[in-house]
């Protein structure tokens, strides 16, 4: 399944809680209907990005483990 994103942030070089907060910054940047492709490596980020995502007015569409780590697409709405 392909999603089109607006914006890509690359935090694979990042550790916890990075990730998160350059992810903040980026949706707080975008205007609503806009989607954000976040890839990142660390685990940890996977239950952060979970959370951050419920308990704001965002919709996680997709979430994709490969080979280069994680991937997340994220809705502002």
């Amino acid at each position: 399944m392909h999603i089109d994103y607006d914006e890509l942030l690359d935090a694979t070089q990042d550790d916890c809680p990075v990730p998160t907060i350059k992810t903040k910054e980026a949706l707080d940047k975008m205007p609503a209907g806009s989607i954000l492709k976040l890839v990142a490596r660390n685990e940890g980020t996977v239950k952060n990005i979970r959370t951050f995502v419920r308990n704001n007015p965002y919709e996680l569409l997709r979430e994709v483990k490969d080979t280069e780590g994680f991937q997340f697409f994220i809705k502002k709405l």
